[in-house]
């Protein structure tokens, strides 16, 4: 495994994935384990406020609506366009969550969304 240093809203974003692809198998069941109790370690004293956050749950919301929205893409049921804003919509939440629990700005940019931000 390699340890990567990134933004504390993309960590919490990395686990809405794994939640929600949990009940796929054992495997990501148990990858969504090993990634909550290793957030958890760095940040107890934030880490279930954060979850039970609105933050939180607007990102899970978020990735859920782009996940389906991939697989729509993917039989050309739905523009392009539509998958790009949910994306955006899920980088808006991620930032709503760092924003809110953490003193830090996001890395992560938009590239032409200026306006949207």
């Amino acid at each position: 495994m390699i340890n990567l240093l990134v933004d504390e809203a993309y960590a919490f974003d990395f686990l809405s994935i794994f939640y929600i692809k949990r009940n796929n198998s054992d495997l990501t069941l148990k990858a969504w384990n090993e990634c909550k109790d290793y957030i958890k370690g760095q940040i107890p004293d934030k880490f279930n406020k954060i979850i039970k956050s609105k933050e939180y749950k607007n990102l899970l919301k978020a990735n859920l609506k782009t996940f389906k929205a991939v697989d729509k893409a993917k039989i050309d049921k739905i523009k392009a366009s539509y998958v790009d804003s949910c994306n955006y919509e899920r980088y808006l939440a991620k930032k709503a969550l760092q924003t809110k629990f953490f003193s830090t700005s996001l890395k992560e940019t938009k590239i032409g969304y200026k306006n949207k931000d």
